[in-house]
Order: C-alpha cells, then sequence, then structure tokens
C-alpha cells in the first residue's frame, strides 16, 4: 500500500509569465514524439495529423540554451501538408513548412541565405527529417493569442539566419563560429506569421 498522508499538498505553481513579444534566442530544437511516418521526409512515426483535415505536422519543442530565459520552452507545429493548395499544386501549408525547414537549417549550420556556394548547398541537405533533432539555431519569438478556453502561448515566428538583425551566433561551446555581417534589411512578419 502506497500512502500519502505524510505528503505536503501540492500548491500549484505561478503560471511563467510570457517571453516578451519578438525576443531573439538560441535554441535547441527536439522533435517530438509522432504518429505517422511521411516517406519523402525519411523513415519514423515523426508527424502527426488531423482526423478531420488533411493537416499534417512535425511536432518540435524549442528550449532556450542562454540568456534570461535560459530553459524555458516554447512548442511549434511545423505543417507539412493541408487543405489550401497554392499556385503549383502543392500544398501551402508544406510551402511554409519547406521554407521553414530550410530557415532552420541556415540558422543551425550558419549558412547565409543568399550563399549559393557548393559548401553551403551540401549543408542545406540532411538524410532525414530526423537530423534535425538537437540542432542548436536563432529564433526569433512571438505570442499567440489563446483560444477555446487556453491562455496566450509562446510561439516561433521564424528562424534567423545569418545576415539578418539580431541573428545571435551559437552559444554553445565547440560549435563553429562564422563572422555576424550586420546589413540594414527590413524583416517585415509575413502574413502566415501574424496569426
Amino acid at each position: 500500500m502506497l500512502n500519502f498522508n505524510d505528503v505536503e499538498p501540492d500548491k500549484g505553481l505561478e503560471p511563467l509569465e510570457l517571453i516578451p513579444a519578438n525576443t531573439v534566442a538560441r535554441v535547441t530544437l527536439k522533435i517530438e514524439e509522432g504518429q505517422i511516418e511521411i516517406p519523402e521526409f525519411g523513415q519514423g512515426n515523426f508527424f502527426r495529423a488531423s482526423a478531420t483535415t488533411k493537416a499534417k505536422w512535425l511536432p518540435i519543442e524549442f528550449t532556450i540554451t542562454s540568456g534570461k530565459h535560459k530553459g524555458r520552452k516554447l512548442w511549434h507545429k511545423l505543417f507539412v501538408d493541408g487543405d489550401k493548395i497554392a499556385e503549383g499544386g502543392m500544398p501551402q501549408a508544406k510551402q511554409i513548412g519547406l521554407r521553414t525547414m530550410r530557415s532552420i537549417l541556415e540558422s543551425a549550420r550558419q549558412i547565409r541565405t543568399d550563399d549559393m556556394s557548393p559548401e553551403a548547398n551540401a549543408k542545406r541537405q540532411i538524410n532525414s527529417i530526423e537530423d534535425l533533432n538537437g540542432m542548436n539555431l536563432c529564433i526569433r519569438i512571438g505570442i499567440e493569442k489563446g483560444t477555446n478556453g487556453y491562455g496566450d502561448k509562446n510561439s516561433l515566428i521564424a528562424p534567423l539566419t545569418p545576415g539578418q538583425t539580431d541573428y545571435i551566433l551559437s552559444d554553445l561551446p565547440n560549435e563553429p563560429q562564422v563572422q555576424q555581417v550586420q546589413q540594414p534589411t527590413s524583416n517585415p512578419t509575413p502574413d502566415w506569421a501574424k496569426q
């Protein structure tokens, strides 16, 4: 028999304050457990699917690796399928998801978006979606409005890549560094990220 009479009652946790919108941080990416395999992204059940739509997504957890918010986590659904079809016949969700995956690779592997050298092109290739697991990258954090009785929560606005304003170099030991080149750029938030 387990006796919990001498265990102090749980008083509950104080809710954490949201990380301010537009905070830039280095994070480690972790792929959460999925239920289905999508062969074009490699072997393994990494993805989840909606029961009512064509939506399929990669569930991701980001953990902040340094600074004031070190250890804090946020979650993101990286969509790779959906009902809305874009020009060219590809689901719009997949187009956005593929662009986000490219930005994750460029951020983690410190590749400028305009670098089309053979070395940069090789770094943009992975064997499987599982290769994203454990990558350390730079992201901009936003706040997503709560729905259906849930409170607001932090969310990914976008991965940042070298050459973009506010990009932070890696904070992990033994990770190669590149010189940060600051260029005046405007980084308007795309319409899909404002939701």
